[in-house]
């Protein structure tokens, strides 16, 4: 059995490479045999020390998910969602998306991708079917699709 030292040690570590949720280091923290009171004192500390903050790590994961997954704010709500944040933490994040970036964005999603289909309506259709499953809303795809 390990040490709450050399737990924390990990932990610490776990969290400093990368900014980590709540839930993610309850998960890690899960894999280790030690009392729930324990496990409960390790995340006070973390975010007590600043290694551990859901809203930062929200508007981390919005910026990151858009400019270099692509991902729209559907995608990305959803990802949030599961990962255990609260609906303000994540209304929070999203308000802060740029809605010019945001559409630069859907435009380069759109232009980037190769469809051979030459009836221009199934074309479009594609396009718009691809960019949903990316997470971006329906109407803006649409009207975006139209302006292409």
């Amino acid at each position: 059995m390990e040490t709450n030292d050399a737990i924390l040690k990990k932990v610490l570590h776990y969290c400093a490479y990368q900014d980590r949720c709540t839930h993610e280091v309850r998960t890690k923290l899960a894999s280790f045999d030690m009392p729930d009171s324990e496990k409960d004192k390790f995340l006070k500390l973390l975010v007590d020390e600043g290694y551990l903050d859901d809203e930062r790590y929200a508007s981390t994961f919005v910026r990151s998910k858009i400019h270099l997954k692509k991902w729209g704010v559907n995608k990305i709500k959803m990802a949030l969602k599961m990962k255990g944040l609260s609906d303000e933490i994540i209304s929070n994040a999203l308000s802060e998306i740029d809605p010019e970036i945001y559409k630069e964005e859907l435009i380069k999603v759109l232009k980037a991708k190769k469809i051979n289909e030459t009836d221009p309506y199934k074309r479009k259709a594609k396009l718009a079917q691809y960019a949903k499953q990316k997470g971006y809303e329906p109407g803006l795809v649409w009207e975006t699709v139209k302006n292409l």
